[in-house]
């Protein structure tokens, strides 16, 4: 490698920091000199003596209208680096002579330095070896005056050190030598997982650093296969193995849409075996070192239905829809014309897909949804309206609460077919207005309850919803108190709920109304037992702008505070709902 850069060792400290700046052909009010006050005005500049061959850093204002930088002894410099409009860098070249540096805006005028810039040698680099290297490798570089750089810069801003501040065992500090030798003839250092391929960079660490490039890039080794895999028709499931070189260095094998997939790797046979993941799409597979570099290794084609056919294709909606055919077991969910949510099949083979047509589907086109997350169109089908009575959005079943012992209210579709409803078992009597539904929700509904419409001709069409508990309601205001504490309401303490027949896993739920006068609203769920701290797992949480209700689970630690018992008279604790800036009205649990 050829020599490239040299300066003196005495200037290290030296900094030009320059806030007066003169102006040449600029007469004009297109420029201001106030300091980061817009316009286009230079602060700072600097590091001076610089490197010939070094980075020049120039701060202000608008600086990304500069053209050029004219520095005496070389041509207009036109390649700059635009950091921001605040920043710009140049690399000074070997011909540079001291004096006055100008910058050339685009209007044609220009700013000139008040400070003449100076250069400092003969620091040089003379070589570095190996010049092709593996993380973990060490790399020696070898010049003049090199005891006065401590960094070593890789690719991306890897920077190792010649001594850094780690912390140690209980908050001290301490200093750790990153260069493994450090002369002024020679720097090593071991090569950082992260490093990729390029110019090494030696750096004085400074505020607004020297930095020498080298002239020739270092060649990190990265993972490698002679050809790409090539695989065709793959599920989800297949196992894939492909074969090259440096595999001891991947950290990751990814797909295009960024999943990751679990991977094996064989020394002995130089090989990445790896699961292809139910998401799994068309295009590479890379492996990914610590450096982050994409590598591909591999190219797949998922495999796609075929010859895809309908038992029928005219059918009620509500009713199961069969669909035979190839690959049938790569089908997530079918799409229906005029419904919006996809819908999960309930059985799945190879050859075969059962799924219930939603009530509101109309004729068309079906698509047939993939694991990979393509659609593809299928056939054609003719579905016509059922004639039995059924909720006209099931979507609304998840969206919505419903409590035990309060009225389910739905819109439903040919109400007039409805002979009977049951919820959980039970019969009950429900009501009905044109195409709305009200069911009252007996007692013995809970978490995951049957609600069945049965019609006339004996078509019982049966959903499965979640009651919640209503445990507490009313109107408890929650201020905020005039020194500053929170409110609290213990109606679910001190033997106000038996605590012990909850179980872990259920959610709980406080309703609120916000007081709108005020910004700041906060919750906690708090134990009695532990004078209203919050439960172990559910810590306290602002409230959002327009929110009524605030959910959480219940975990085994939450419930061994509320089911603690006070020693005095064996009272169990409980809960209290503590806050600011809200009306409590409920709480349920489901």
């Amino acid at each position: 490698m050829n020599k490239i850069y040299k300066f003196s060792a005495w200037w290290m400290a030296c900094l030009v920091l320059l806030s007066s700046l003169t102006f040449t052909a600029c007469e004009t009010n297109d420029v201001d000199t106030n300091q980061y006050k817009g316009g286009i005005s230079l602060n700072v500049f600097g590091p001076s003596p610089v490197l010939r061959g070094g980075e020049l850093r120039f701060l202000g204002c608008g600086l990304d209208q500069v053209a050029s930088v004219l520095i005496p002894g070389c041509d207009a410099i036109t390649d700059i680096q635009l950091i921001s409009a605040e920043e710009i860098r140049v690399i000074v070249p070997q011909t540079a002579l001291p004096g006055y540096v100008t910058l050339m805006l685009r209007n044609g005028e220009s700013i000139v330095t008040k400070t003449q810039l100076t250069y400092s040698e003969p620091v040089s680099i003379e070589s570095f070896s190996p010049e092709s290297v593996r993380p973990g490798d060490v790399l020696t570089i070898k010049g003049d005056y090199l005891n006065l750089m401590s960094q070593v810069i890789f690719a991306e801003d890897v920077i190792v050190s010649d001594e850094m501040v780690v912390e140690g065992e209980e908050g001290t500090t301490e200093s750790v030598n990153r260069f493994l030798k450090h002369t002024r003839n020679e720097i090593q250092v071991r090569v950082p997982e992260e490093a990729q391929s390029g110019k090494i960079i030696l750096s004085d660490g400074a505020e607004i650093p020297n930095r020498l490039y080298s002239e020739v890039e270092l060649q990190v080794v990265l993972p490698s296969v002679a050809e790409l895999a090539d695989y065709n028709n793959i599920k989800p499931g297949a196992i894939m193995t492909v074969t090259g070189e440096n595999f001891d260095l991947v950290k990751e094998v990814r797909m295009e849409n960024g999943e990751t997939m679990l991977f094996t790797y064989s020394a002995e046979q130089k090989a990445l075996t790896f699961t292809i993941p139910r998401g799994a799409v068309n295009g590479p597979i890379y492996v990914v070192p610590a450096s982050g570099v994409l590598v591909q290794v591999a190219e797949i084609k998922m495999a796609t239905p075929e010859d895809v056919k309908a038992q029928e294709t005219e059918i009620t909606a509500g009713k199961e829809l069969t669909l035979t055919g190839k690959n049938m077991d790569m089908i997530a969910a079918v799409l229906f014309p005029g419904v919006e949510k996809a819908v999960e099949p309930t059985s799945l083979s190879e050859t075969e897909v059962k799924v219930v047509v939603p009530g509101e589907a109309q004729s068309g086109m079906i698509q047939l949804v993939l694991t990979s997350g393509e659609t593809i169109s299928s056939l054609e089908l003719t579905v016509t309206a059922p004639k039995y009575c059924h909720i006209a959005d099931e979507n609304i079943l998840k969206t919505n609460d419903y409590f035990v012992g309060e009225d389910m209210v739905v819109d439903v579709v040919n109400i007039g077919e409805l002979a009977e409803v049951q919820v959980a078992g039970t019969k009950v009597n429900y009501t009905s207005s044109g195409s709305q539904l009200t069911i009252p929700v007996p007692e013995t509904a809970g978490h995951d309850s049957s609600v069945e419409l049965i019609s006339k001709d004996g078509t019982c069409k049966k959903y499965t919803v979640s009651f919640a508990k209503v445990i507490w309601t009313g109107k408890y205001p929650l201020p905020v108190k005039p020194d500053g504490g929170w409110n609290g309401n213990q109606e679910l303490g001190w033997n106000g709920y038996d605590w012990s027949s909850v179980q872990p896993g259920t959610i709980i739920t406080v309703y609120y109304t916000l007081d709108m006068e005020e910004t700041n609203w906060q919750i906690k769920l708090g134990g009695c037992a532990i004078g209203w701290g919050e439960l172990p797992t559910i810590p306290s949480q602002s409230l959002e702008a327009g929110s009524t209700k605030f959910s959480a689970t219940l975990n085994e630690e939450d419930l061994e505070v509320l089911r603690r018992r006070s020693p005095d008279d064996n009272k169990m604790y409980g809960l209290v709902v503590s806050g600011c800036n809200f009306t409590m009205t409920k709480v349920t649990l489901k």
